[in-house]
């Protein structure tokens, strides 16, 4: 191949290249994006329902536990004991309802051979004394119930699958009732919130095709689609202040900054060598024009200029 026609062939090859690139941007300043995009997840907080000294903890912090694995044990032996005088107390309380039940039988039937062996005073009396030594029993059989529960209680399991995240336990030390001790973050709750100018959303429509790139994976786009548009964000001004009037920030009619908005992206098939991590940046764009299930073709990695 003469000079010529290698210099015409990689002129056309660089074109191509520079339009490949030119259309790859185009894309991007056309649709809306933002750089204000951060990966969301479910946090569960883990608060245990009784209070005492921990006496098994097989979990240790960051580490992934399944729905129904034991985070940590309450020493249960004060909740044994529970249990066990509740449950002399449902016998006691069996005891006496079932004596006052025969005492008010036998009245019944006495009156019922002869009525005026026994007043309806008496039998009145003891049918009341029946029906309050039945009502102890089911008292005494719920303390039964919420002792079992509290004994249940001091294991603490896992609810589901998912991430302990800032563990603040050790064996020995004191869980107090209603207070958290750990969260757990659910790995498949994971979605993005990705936070637009509101002069970007009006053609952004529920289904739309969505491409995340994360900062800690840029070459790694994650399909997704638009689930949702918040509604509402909070405003400064108008609020009460000083003296209980509203409070109103100072403007410039020629500075005008555009408020964000959430749109909220449902994330799939995301890689197993992606790990999300709740907090982390991404960037958000949104193909408009797009709905669900519609355009399958591979969405390349947001350029890094605009990441």
């Amino acid at each position: 191949m003469n000079t010529p026609a290698r210099v015409l062939l990689s002129g056309v090859i660089v074109l191509i290249a520079v339009g490949v690139v030119l259309y790859k941007y185009w894309v991007y300043v056309t649709n809306p994006w933002t750089r204000d995009g951060q990966v969301r997840a479910q946090v569960i907080q883990i608060n245990p329902r009784v209070s005492g000294p921990i006496v098994n903890l097989p979990i240790k912090d960051n580490q992934l536990v399944k729905a129904g694995d034991l985070l940590f044990k309450i020493d249960p032996r004060t909740f044994k004991a529970a249990v066990d005088q509740a449950q002399a107390d449902v016998q006691q309380a069996q005891v006496k309802a079932d004596n006052a039940k025969e005492d008010a039988d036998r009245d019944r039937a006495i009156m019922k051979r002869d009525r005026g062996a026994v007043s309806k005073q008496v039998l009145q009396t003891k049918e009341n004394a029946q029906r309050q030594a039945e009502a102890a029993l089911l008292g005494a059989k719920a303390e039964l119930e919420q002792a079992q529960l509290n004994l249940e209680f001091t294991e603490v399991k896992a609810p589901v699958e998912g991430y302990v995240t800032n563990l603040d336990l050790r064996l020995g030390s004191q869980a107090v009732a209603n207070q958290a001790v750990l969260a757990l973050v659910d790995i498949n709750s994971y979605w993005i919130d990705g936070y637009f100018r509101e002069n970007y959303i009006e053609d952004i429509r529920e289904g739309n095709r969505a491409i995340v790139t994360l900062m800690s994976y840029p070459d790694k786009p994650l399909e997704g689609r638009v689930e949702s548009l918040g509604w509402g964000i909070a405003q400064d001004d108008g609020s009460t202040s000083y003296d209980l009037l509203p409070s109103i920030s100072a403007t410039f009619e020629w500075i005008r900054l555009a408020q964000r908005v959430p749109v909220l992206i449902h994330l799939h098939d995301v890689p197993e060598e992606v790990k999300l991590r709740v907090g982390t940046t991404a960037s958000v764009l949104v193909m408009t024009g797009t709905q669900s299930g519609e355009g399958k073709e591979p969405l390349p990695a947001i350029p890094r200029a605009l990441q």
